[in-house]
């Protein structure tokens, strides 16, 4: 009964965060219309990947328990750098900073050294989604742990912290939506379900990114 609440949670808000999210990609940045929709995005988003590892302790699930750390993860340090982005003074560096990376990197640390134990109990060679996924979480992690460690105040004025709201807030929507179709699409070329989002989520980030980073006079 608890699980089967879970996953209906679980359903309800990734539908309306892929909603919201498509809502906040489609209207004019910095406006009314996108802060509402991308606040609602960011809460549904919180929702999905809670109750996706909530799910994971009740019907242990790697696929979900992997999607579900790197959507909060993205999500949040999306959040925190639109934060950033935002300061009218000097930032020193908190707790709210450093451990969501520290847990991070133990957990992604965790999903690359799993699939690992498992090749060489089954002496099988095999790409696990898993160690994929923690990859790139750590990836993002080391990067943020050695910015932070770097720069213990964040001044104002950054302008490179929303290039990374963007990437970030968008790479949580790619990795939502591909779970989604994964788990609803089924037929034989699956492989292009893992991938499509991917591919084609990334062109557009990286278009974005562009022209922001144009708009906003940012040095490549």
């Amino acid at each position: 009964m608890l699980y089967q609440s879970i996953l209906i949670l679980h359903v309800v808000t990734g539908f309306f965060a892929l909603l919201f999210g498509a809502l906040a990609i489609a209207s004019q940045k910095g406006q009314k219309n996108h802060l509402k929709t991308g606040k609602a995005y960011v809460l549904m988003m919180y929702s999905v990947g809670l109750s996706a590892i909530a799910m994971t302790f009740l019907k242990p699930n790697p696929f979900l328990f992997t999607v579900g750390v790197f959507t909060l993860y993205l999500t949040y340090t999306g959040q925190r750098s639109i934060f950033y982005f935002r300061l009218k003074e000097d930032y020193r560096n908190s707790w709210k900073d450093l451990v969501p990376i520290l847990f991070a990197l133990v957990i992604a640390a965790g999903m690359i050294l799993q699939p690992i134990f498992r090749m060489l109990e089954s002496q099988s060679l095999f790409v696990s989604v898993m160690g994929v996924f923690g990859v790139f979480l750590m990836g993002f992690a080391i990067r943020d742990l050695r910015l932070v460690i770097k720069n213990p105040t964040f001044k104002p004025n950054q302008k490179s912290w929303l290039i990374q709201h963007i990437g970030r807030i968008g790479g949580a929507y790619i990795a939502t939506l591909t779970a989604f179709l994964v788990t609803n699409l089924h037929f034989n070329l699956g492989w292009i379900i893992w991938l499509a989002p991917t591919l084609v989520g990334s062109f557009l980030l990286a278009k974005v990114s562009r022209d922001w980073k144009k708009k906003l006079k940012i040095q490549p």
